[in-house]
């Protein structure tokens, strides 16, 4: 494996598990570059982050959603293999290297995190349903892990597509890694990461993300 890995980290008010997070990711050896992109935080994210010496830091000065964070930092990727990982991963965020195992020269895939079962409810399924039978109605494939925010993937694959701006960002991803014939990995890891459950905050998240996923399928099928 001569494959090194570039990992870009959107950051929204993730004071509380930023640094955890790149704590984690120190040491491993094929990470050669940590691209943190905060996404126009509120709290004191920012501010813990502009010390650091060993990262790249980005900073968008008003909230424009995951995706546009993606596509901000992709200008400054050095590296052929990107990772995209979720800031709230803390001490799990190690588990990376389960998905870096899977890392084959000169091969085009994308290699999915399939996390473990929430440990608290949260929503009723609607979002993983819309987007499951969406994506198996446009592609005729089955993918587990299709809205998960841990995954390695080739830049130019990532250059080569119209990244959408908020939560649809993993569904439109995979969905064109298939139509231009990557393989698609899905990878069991015991990452945890922020759960929302069944209260305003997590349902406003949930119905942000049903849009963005619905606005990608009106798109498709014009």
């Amino acid at each position: 494996m001569d494959e090194d890995v570039s990992v870009i980290i959107p950051a929204y008010n993730e004071s509380s598990c930023i640094l955890k997070t790149l704590e984690s990711l120190r040491g491993i050896e094929i990470i050669k570059e940590i691209i943190v992109v905060d996404d126009g935080s509120t709290d004191s994210t920012y501010e813990l982050l502009k010390p650091l010496k060993d990262i790249v830091l980005l900073h968008i000065e008003h909230n424009k959603g995951k995706g546009n964070a993606v596509r901000y930092a992709l200008d400054h990727v050095n590296n052929h293999l990107v990772a995209l990982l979720d800031a709230d991963l803390c001490e799990s965020a190690l588990e990376i290297i389960k998905l870096i195992e899977h890392i084959k020269p000169g091969e085009k895939a994308i290699i999915i995190g399939k996390l473990p079962a929430p440990k608290k409810k949260g929503g009723f399924g609607i979002v993983k349903r819309l987007s499951g039978s969406s994506f198996q109605a446009l592609t005729f494939r089955r993918v587990d892990s299709l809205l998960s925010g841990q995954r390695i993937l080739p830049l130019d694959f990532l250059r080569s597509i119209d990244l959408p701006n908020g939560f649809g960002l993993e569904f439109k991803i995979t969905l064109e890694g298939v139509r231009k014939g990557l393989e698609i990995i899905e990878v069991p890891v015991d990452m945890q990461h922020r759960e929302s459950g069944r209260n305003i905050k997590g349902f406003i998240h949930r119905g942000r993300q049903c849009l963005d996923i619905l606005s990608i399928i009106r798109n498709e099928i014009k």
